[in-house]
This record gives C-alpha cells, structure tokens and sequence, in this order.
C-alpha cells in the first residue's frame, strides 16, 4: 500500500488546480419561423479538416443541446435536425459560441402526402442504425423478437447475442442500463413496440472515452431508442395464460418515462422454460472479474463445477453454457429499474430477484479410450432445485465542476439454493463382459454467497489540454457458506484383495470469506496534438480464510466423527502489483496505443491444521499494441495484441482432496505456475450506405506459454479417478468467423450467410501419458428474412457444425461429428385484427453414440385476436408432434460423453394479454 500512497497524495494536490483550460459550453436550438425548440436535434464538434468528432450532444425539451469538457482551440460546429437543413459554424472556445441557432425547414410540401421510406440500415458514424419500423415482428413481441429479424444481428438459443460476429455484453434503453448489466433483461421484457431504432455500436471503456487513449477494452453495445411518443408518458403490457399439463405463463412489465428519467418495473413467473435472463450472477460475476476466480473459497469453485459435473475453464461464452439449464424449470422473477439524468448527477439503480425451481431426470455415456485403459461409464439420475438470486446495482455520476467528476458504482448479489442429486452409476470393460465398479449416490446441498462491491473512480482534467488523471478504487467483500450431505454406497471390484465396498456418509461444511481491493491510478501527459503518453499503477490485494470441516456420520445416525483427510482450516492472501506505460497517437485515419506492463503477483497460504504453507512468487512482462484504421467512414480494420498471465486460483493450490464425486477425487497442486498467454485479434467491419450490405471478418489466435490443465491417473481395476493440476506449454486455440448480410429491396428484407472455423491443441495427461487434443470445428450458418407486401412475413435460419477430434493416444475415440440446426418461421396478418403464426425447430446430430443419433422436429403454431385497441385473445400449441429431447456431447481427455436430459414436451397454452399506453399530447 505504501507503493501507492504517493500517487494518490499527488491527485489530491492536483485537484485544486484553477479551471481555465477546459469548459463545458451550451447552445440552444430553435425552428427559424416559430422559435420552437428543436427536442431530439444533434450537434458534433469538430477539428476543422479533420473528420474525428471532438464531442457530441442531443438537444433536450428546451432544444438545449450541451458539449462537456471542451478543450480550448478552433473548431466546427454542426446543427442536424431531420426535417431541418444543416448548419455549420467556426467557433473558438473561448470566444466565438453561439448561445442559439434557428434552423430552417429543408423542404415544404403544400397538399402532399408524406409515406415513410427510410433505409432499413445506415451508419451514423461508427453506429450501425436499423430502423425497428421495417422489421415485422409478431404480436406482443418482445425486442429479442426484433434482433432475430435484423441483418448482421444473431441471437442465440440461449439468449445471447451476436452482432457482426461479436458477442454483445451490454444493453442500454436510450443510452441509460436497463436492470443491470444482464443483456437479456431487456430483450426478452421490453415490448418490441415501443422501438424506433436499434443501434449497434462498439462502446470504449469510460477510461478511454475520458482521456482519450484507446485501450483496446471496447464493449458490443446495443441502444435501444425508443419512438418520441414513448419518451413521456406510461405503457406496459399485463398477461396471463393457463395451458395443459399445469402449464402457465404471465406478467405484468410497466414503464414511465419522463424525458430522462426511466422508471420501469417487472413481476413475471412461468413453468415453459422462459428464464427471462441469462446465466447465474455468480458465474456472470466470474466472467468479468478474473481475481474474482482466483480467490473464490474452493467449495463455491466446486458448486459452480457440479452444474454440469465439469471442470470451469474458458472464455465466457463457454462458461455461460455451463449454467444453461437443463430439465424443466419454474421461473418467477421480478424487478425495479430507475434512471434519471440532473444536472451534475447521472443515476442508475436497478433491483432484481429471480428464483428458479428445476429438476431433470437424466443418462449420461461415457467411453475411455486410451492406450492402456479402455472402458464404459454409465450413470442416470435425477436432480431436483430451488435456487434464489438477488441483485442490487447503483451508480451516481457525480459532476463538481467542469472538469472533475465521481462515479460511484455499489453492487450487491444474494444467491442462494438448495439441490438434490440421487443417482447410480457403474462402469465395465470396453467389451461390456466385466463390472469394474457400481453404485448409487445421494448428495443434498445448501448454499449461500453473497458479494458487496463498490467501484470508485474520480476523473479530473488539468489545466493542460489533454492532460489527465483517473483514479479507480474497488473494494470487495465476498462471504460463501455451504452444507453438503454426502452418502455414496459403492463397490469396487477386481482390487487386490477381493472386492471392496467402501460406504460414505459424510456432512460437509464450507465457509469462505475473501476481502480484496483493487487500486488502479492513471496518469495522461499529451506530448503534441496527435500524441500522448499515459502511466499507470495498479495494487491489488486480497485476504481470505476458509474453513471446511467433514463428518461422518456415527453409529447414532449424527455427523460427529471429524474426518481430518478431507478437512482443513486455510488462509491465503495476495499481493498483485501492475506498472504500465503506454503511448497513444492519431495519424490521419489511424489510431494506436502501444505499451507494456510488468506485473508482480504473490501469493501466500498457510494450514495450521494440515502443517502446509504456499508461498508463490510471479513475474511477467506485458506488451500491448491496439491499432484502428479507418479507411472511410465505413470501413474500419482493428488490430490487438496482448499478452497476459494470471495466478493459479486457490483451489488449484490447496493440497486438499475433494471427494464429492467418490469415482473422480481432485486435490491441489502448491507447486503450480502462473498461466501466461499471447492473444492476437483482427477484425474488419464495412458497411456499404446505398444497398444497406454489410461484411465482417474476425481473426483470434491465442497461444499459451504456460497454461494449467488435469493430469489424472486412472485406476484401471476399478475405474477410480484421481486429478491434479499441473502445467503444461504448447496450448493454442484459434478462430476465423466471416459473415455478410444482402438488402433485398426496401422493406427490411435480407439475407445474411456466415461460416466460423476453429482449431483447438491443448495436452492433458492420463496414467502419466502426455496426450495431445486437437479440435476442428466448421460452420456454416444463414439466415433469410422476407416480407411479402405489408402483410406476410417469412424467415429462415439454419447452420451446420461439422466437429472432428483427434487424440494423439486415443484413435479409438468417435472423430467426427454433425450437429443440424434449422428453423423456419412464417407471420401472416389477416383482416379483423387475427394474426397467425407457424413455424419449425430441426435438430439433427450425426456421428455419436450408438442410440444418440437423432432427429428432432419441432412444430409451433400461433392465433392472435385483437380485441378493441387494448386487449388480445393468444392461442399457441408448442412441439405439437411431442418429440422434443436434448442430446449433448462433452468432449474430455480421453474420453466423449454423450447426455440425454428431461425436456419439456407438447402443451398449449391459451393467454390474454392487455395493452396499457398513455401519452400525453405534446405541442406541434
């Protein structure tokens, strides 16, 4: 901390500085014949000559249209409004600054009826703007309804999102979040209605955009723009529906806005699958914060693993389809959002609860196939859960004059569950002849984590153009409880010795507490008018003690006999030290940023009920290049390369067994590495403005020096597993996606085609064997969405993932493998206010297991009926053919599982919906 103390002593003396240099200045625009304010026009400063947009600001109510934190020097100022002829003016800050500007009207049309025929698609600078207008959707859609049907936009099963090949990480409602920072929030509840346009656009960081150095962190963002008419005033939507079999479904979401303020709020609930968000907090929570996953208390690891019984490791992508439900699920969930912008305050706050109750009957078939091992596992169960989630997210933006501001960002997530597992398993040699073990499995847990954070940054601009500080500080709290019942009747056979039949009954008990903060202090020196020089600092530091006690149980039926193997009372704290120095510049139509970092991590653990200590040391260089080109304004070509290593997690470090799985024991690793990568991206975006096509390209190639994976050793009488990391060199992974997206016509018609490549080596070790992976997958995937006049619609999707795998000791593994999927869906508005809807879901997997090969054909049909202007009448039949299941393929070393879960079946459901909307009247 003391390495800190004078950067943040020099801040301090900073802040004071006398104003002078910079300045936030406003205008007012104003319609030339009735002095009317101009609410929604656009202004843009610019550099004379020079296409880069200083700032940027929409014009409010009162046609006020602001520019905060305007560096002194000449510039162009340009006044946009639709309807209106533009106009531009030199102006000095200080000096010349209009304080109003009346616009003229471009055109006036006498006794001429006006029809709309805007493009579908257009760029507005580096924004991708589709016009929700041309898009038909069906009835009572929601806005993810609407992304399926725009060109370039790709929206998965799950709810995620893709946009030009990228995934999308935030949603934002005219600018502000909606509901936190889980996308799905508001695109599977904000009514698809209520849209005007979709704008999707690579947001920078807030550091970047505030000094002006791009750090290559950019965000896919979509903004959802609502119409004008829903700007001020209330609307929602309140259903409810009753079907067969139990089933149910409804709601009532309700929105108030009022200029900038949003106040929106939700309570929902439904047993058809219709989860209304994404993944689980805490996995999302892991995705955004790697020290987060390296300091988590090894019992949260270990829950977080038994979602899917696998190992986590990966992207977020790949995380995110680990907390994908399976089985059947009973939703409810609801919440509170409220946004408002003052004058020197911006406010988000949003509060959400989610509770899910799901269970799953399900088989699982796993073959080994290694050079001195090979046999069959098999095991079927059911699992049954009751899972809470609450979240709370605030953030003030706090102005104290025109060039220092504060943002404080609190957040704090409940999460909470209790789930049951009763399962059998067996395993038998290759040829089906001998048992090698078999048992049953009842495990019963109760757990609880709760996460209080709060981010800090303070952003002061000094007295030079350009020159810059930014202070980050993130402390965080993290407190995990867990109760694990554990009784396992199990035989092993073919031991020496005879058989054994080892019987485990244990309760286990978890608590963790991790204290951390983050320190991060930039500093930003501009060199000349094209070039800057910015150093940084980063601290982090971590405390945690964590406590995990195991009984078995007594002849009297209670948990009073320690078990002192599997138990251990641990504390581990962490040292992380960053210094970075980069330099950024702008040359015509290029943008860079190069620099490098060096980092020093330490790590220390201590049991003093085991006698063990941990003490790890790590050092690494990191270089960092980022580069744009923009050849026009809408081609752009983006470059990075980084280089990163993070520390191994505490569980990974911890020598301590963990025998939840009585066939698969995992234990630490004290002596492990750091982890140290190269990742290298490239990615080509262009837009053509007259046919509104578009094409994407992205490279990424990452390359591990050093990487952690399991080396497990097989017991090949009894089929017993028992895993350990360990590093390995030489992992890589690389991908290649291209897509382009064709206009038809006029009418939001489009065709998009795309195909992704990727090639993953990683090397594990099986009975000591190095053995080496590597992964080919292709797909190709369209989609075509047609409007026939105004009042059909037709879209068709479809993608077909071809996978082949190759162990270097293992060739007798299944290689190859297709995975088909196929949809077509067709709107048709009839006269009387009936809308009807049909449509298919295919999936077709080829190359697995024997009895895993299949065809599932999905048929959904819709009648809608207005009734007046407010209400509907909605019949729909889902799977109507009742051959719905799940099939899904885990790939590991040495081995290719394939699974069969519960799904949800045939049903129909009859629902009502009523439509509430209420906008005052504004003057012309």
């Amino acid at each position: 901390m003391v390495r800190i103390l004078p950067l943040i002593l020099l801040v301090s003396l900073l802040l004071p500085e006398v104003a002078g240099a910079q300045q936030s200045l406003h205008t007012y625009v104003h319609d030339v014949a009735n002095n009317q304010p101009l609410a929604g026009a656009t202004g843009s400063l610019r550099i004379p000559g020079d296409t880069a947009v200083i700032s940027s600001g929409m014009a409010n109510g009162q046609g006020k249209i602001s520019f905060i934190n305007i560096p002194n020097g000449k510039y162009e100022l340009l006044i946009h409004s639709l309807g209106y002829q533009d106009q531009k003016r030199r102006v000095t800050v200080p000096g010349i600054w209009p304080d109003s500007i009346a616009l003229t009207p471009g055109l006036t049309l006498r006794e001429v009826t006006i029809q709309e025929d805007a493009a579908p698609v257009r760029m507005k600078g580096d924004t991708v703007e589709y016009n929700a207008a041309k898009f038909k959707t069906k009835e009572n859609a929601v806005v993810e309804d609407l992304l399926r049907k725009l060109p370039g936009v790709k929206v998965e099963r799950d709810g995620s999102i893709k946009a030009q090949g990228e995934q999308v990480q935030r949603i934002l409602v005219d600018g502000k979040e909606f509901f936190g920072s889980d996308p799905t929030v508001a695109t599977r509840n904000l009514p698809a209605d209520m849209i005007d346009k979709v704008q999707v656009l690579d947001k920078q960081s807030e550091t970047a955009e505030f000094t002006g150095v791009a750090d290559g962190q950019q965000t896919k963002t979509i903004n959802l723009v609502t119409k004008k008419n829903r700007k001020r005033g209330f609307f929602g939507n309140a259903s409810a529906g009753i079907g067969t079999d139990g089933r149910y479904e409804g709601g009532i979401n309700a929105n108030s806005f009022a200029g900038d303020m949003q106040l929106s709020g939700l309570l929902k609930g439904n047993n058809v699958n219709k989860s209304g968000f994404s993944a689980s907090e805490l996995l999302q929570l892991v995705m955004k914060d790697p020290n987060m996953l390296r300091n988590l208390p090894p019992a949260a690891l270990s829950e977080l693993s038994r979602m899917k019984g696998v190992r986590i490791e990966g992207n977020g992508g790949n995380i995110a389809e680990i907390a994908r439900p399976t089985g059947l699920t009973d939703t409810k969930f609801g919440g509170v959002n409220f946004n408002n912008d003052w004058d020197n305050l911006k406010w988000r706050s949003s509060y959400f609860y989610n509770n899910n109750r799901t269970s799953n009957n399900y088989s699982y078939a796993r073959q080994y196939r290694m050079p001195d091992t090979a046999y069959n596992y098999l095991q079927a169960g059911n699992t049954s859960g009751n899972n809470t989630n609450q979240r709370i997210d605030m953030s003030g933006d706090i102005k104290f004059n025109p060039r220092t501001s504060l943002k404080i960002s609190p957040h704090m997530s409940i999460n909470g569950g209790n789930n049951q597992e009763d399962r059998s398993y067996r395993s038998f040699t290759a040829d089906g002849v001998k048992l090698l073990n078999d048992g049953r499995q009842l495990t019963n847990s109760i757990n609880k984590q709760q996460l209080l954070t709060t981010e800090l940054i303070l952003r002061h601009r000094l007295a030079k153009p350009g020159r810059t500080v930014v202070l980050n500080v993130t402390p965080e709290y993290y407190h995990n409880t867990g109760e694990t019942y554990n009784r396992n009747t199990g035989n092993f056979y073919n031991l020496q010795g005879g058989e054994k039949q080892p019987i485990t009954d244990q309760l286990r008990t978890d608590k963790g507490d991790v204290y951390s903060v983050n320190t991060n202090i930039l500093y930003t020196e501009p060199l000349s008018r094209s070039l800057s020089l910015q150093a940084g600092q980063m601290f982090y530091y971590s405390q945690g003690k964590y406590n995990r006690q195991v009984c078995d149980r007594d002849a009297s039926g209670h948990y009073t006999q320690p078990n002192a193997l599997l138990s251990d009372i641990y504390d581990a704290n962490s040292r992380q030290y960053t210094s970075k120095l980069s330099l950024a510049g702008n040359h015509k139509r290029l943008l860079y940023t190069v620099g490098a970092g060096w980092r020093q991590f330490n790590i220390r653990g201590s049991s003093d009920m085991k006698g063990y200590h941990v003490n790890s040391n790590y050092r690494a260089w990191l270089p960092e290049v980022y580069a744009e080109w923009k050849q026009n304004k809408t081609t752009k070509l983006i470059f990075r390369y980084n280089m990163d290593a993070s520390a191994p997690s505490v569980a990974q470090l911890q020598p301590l067994e963990d025998n939840s799985d009585p066939l698969y024991i995992r234990k630490g690793n004290p002596l492990l590495q750091q982890k140290k990568s190269q990742h290298l991206q490239l990615s080509f975006n262009n837009f053509q403005l007259t046919a509104g096509n578009s094409i994407y390209a992205r490279a990424d190639f990452t390359y591990f020096n050093r990487d952690i994976t399991d080396s497990t050793s097989i017991e090949a009488a009894s089929g017993k597993q028992y895993i350990i990391p360990v590093n390995v060199a030489g992992n890589l992974n690389g991908s290649l996606a291209v897509g382009k997206s064709i206009g038809i016509g006029h009418n939001g018609s489009s065709f998009t085609a795309g195909i992704s490549a990727t090639y993953v080596r990683s090397l594990t070790f099986t009975n000591s064997l190095p053995n080496i992976n590597r992964t080919w997958s292709i797909t190709p995937d369209m989609n075509f969405n047609y409007y026939l006049g105004d009042n059909i619609n037709v879209s068709a999707r479809g993608s077909a993932a071809w996978n082949m795998r190759r162990f270097s000791v293992t060739p007798l593994l299944p290689e190859k493998n297709w995975l088909l999927m196929y949809g077509v869906e067709s709107i048709v508005t009839l006269p009387w206010d009936i809308s009807l809807e049909a449509g298919t879901d295919g999936f077709s997997s080829l190359g697995m297991a024997a009895g895993y090969n299949n065809t599932i054909l999905l048929v959904n049909a819709a009648i809608t009926k207005g009734i007046g202007k407010s209400f509907s009448l909605r019949a729909e039949a889902k799977d109507l053919l009742n051959r719905n299941t799940t099939i899904n393929r885990i790939n590991g070393s040495g081995y290719i599982e394939d699974r069969q879960n519960s799904v949800l079946g045939r049903y129909f459901l009859l629902s009502a919906v009523y439509k509430f909307r209420h906008f005052p009247k504004t003057k012309k």
